[in-house]
């Protein structure tokens, strides 16, 4: 029998992933969005909706007016979910553009669509969950993002990601933000695991790792892709999401080249 994952004394038998900075990185390409309000220009005119603004207006009225929503918002440190969608429907308003639900879901596509220009996985993390996958471990994503969740899972689908995880749960979806204890509550019942038997991979230290500890997880920060500062750390630090394979299935000689707490090298 192949041995178990094991972390800090703990039985591992399923991983929950922070998604963005964790698993991917992303670059805002601002010729793919004034591409794609282009396209939602045309769209809109298509359908008999207007007068218009230029497509430049519309990515600075609306969707960068969400996202400095959404920004403000997460500074907050609230708990309770922004509506991403009410936010984009007020920018709209305010542009005295009003769109039915079945036109606001196409034009939101493009949008969400021109962000893949932007988003990035290495093929070190995509043969990481594969291997952690054959090992036996399930794999799920815990996380705060506020956009609509089709879109978001077409990006999973767009990176090949999709089929690496048995669930995926959104912020947008559960209405609550990490580190509230109801996403993790729902996203670990949609895996299917306890709480003592899975492990929080992330890179922010109250979000996923504070958060997962409080819902009874064991935890582990990445600093891949960013090294957050503040007191509290996780179970284990590891430098990139390729370590973790090492990290729970240490070598029968010892080492690995994840940091554990309360090793004297872990910092």
């Amino acid at each position: 029998m192949a041995p178990s994952a094991r972390l800090g004394g703990r039985t591992v038998e399923a991983l929950l992933f922070d998604y963005g900075l964790t698993l991917v990185s992303f670059t805002r390409s601002s010729e793919a969005l004034l591409r794609a309000h282009e396209e939602v220009i045309r769209r809109l005119r298509a359908a008999g909706v207007g007068p218009l603004p230029s497509a430049a207006t519309l990515l600075a009225e609306v969707h960068d007016r969400v996202e400095n929503a959404v920004a403000r918002h997460e500074a907050t440190g609230a708990l309770r979910e922004i509506d991403a969608v009410v936010e984009e429907r007020h920018a709209y308003a305010a542009l005295g553009i009003r769109l039915s639900d079945e036109l606001s879901e196409v034009v939101a596509a493009l949008v969400q669509q021109a962000w893949w220009e932007g988003v990035a996985v290495s093929p070190a993390t995509v043969a990481t969950l594969e291997e952690l996958r054959r090992r036996g471990l399930r794999l799920g994503i815990c996380s705060n993002a506020p956009y609509r969740a089709v879109g978001l899972r077409l990006q999973l689908a767009h990176l090949g990601l999709a089929g690496l995880f048995d669930s995926v749960t959104f912020s947008s979806e559960i209405g609550w933000r990490k580190p509230a204890p109801q996403i993790f509550a729902a996203a670990l019942g949609a895996l299917g695991v306890e709480a003592s038997l899975c492990a929080m991979v992330g890179d922010r230290r109250r979000e996923d790792i504070a958060g997962a500890r409080s819902a009874g997880m064991a935890t582990i920060r990445t600093r891949e892709h960013r090294d957050d500062p503040g007191p509290g750390d996780a179970d284990a630090v590891i430098d990139r999401i390729s370590d973790l394979a090492e990290l729970l299935f240490p070598p029968q000689n010892g080492g690995n080249r994840g940091s554990v707490a309360g090793d004297d090298t872990s910092r």
